[in-house]
């Protein structure tokens, strides 16, 4: 059976809200069908580890890059497309690696980007290809 979706911060404050009226788990299952009795224990159990009765983060690593500096990197990009790996990776103050801004621009479709440093045509050169 598939995950339900996670019940909104009102509706877990008046579960515990009825539950602290003194109102059981059946009686608050019978007021709110939808939601599995297991749901409202389970809800009533976990609220003392909430801070007004939002979701605690997942869990693992968090980000390196903020969601600031991700739309920094991508405006940076569209304002001068010749722009270097190194002046994105001093745009962001090194806090990830170049591998970490690619895989940022694949997820945006902005693919196979990549500003190289390409020396300047000489006049010599220049004259000869005409």
């Amino acid at each position: 059976m598939a995950r339900s979706k996670e019940l909104t911060p009102t509706l877990r404050a008046r579960i515990c809200e009825l539950y602290a009226i003194n109102w059981g788990y059946k009686r608050i299952h019978k007021r709110y069908p939808w939601i599995p009795l297991s749901t409202i224990r389970y809800t009533i159990i976990k609220e003392r580890e909430r801070q007004d009765s939002i979701s605690k983060p997942r869990k693992g690593r968090p980000k390196k890059l903020t969601k600031a500096d991700k739309d920094r990197i991508i405006q940076v990009i569209h304002e001068n497309p010749r722009v270097t790996q190194e002046d994105l990776l001093t745009e962001v103050d090194h806090k990830v690696k170049y591998a970490s801004i690619r895989r940022l621009l694949n997820a945006e479709n902005i693919r196979k980007w990549r500003c190289s440093w390409r020396p300047y045509l000489e006049e010599i050169y220049a004259v000869k290809r005409l």
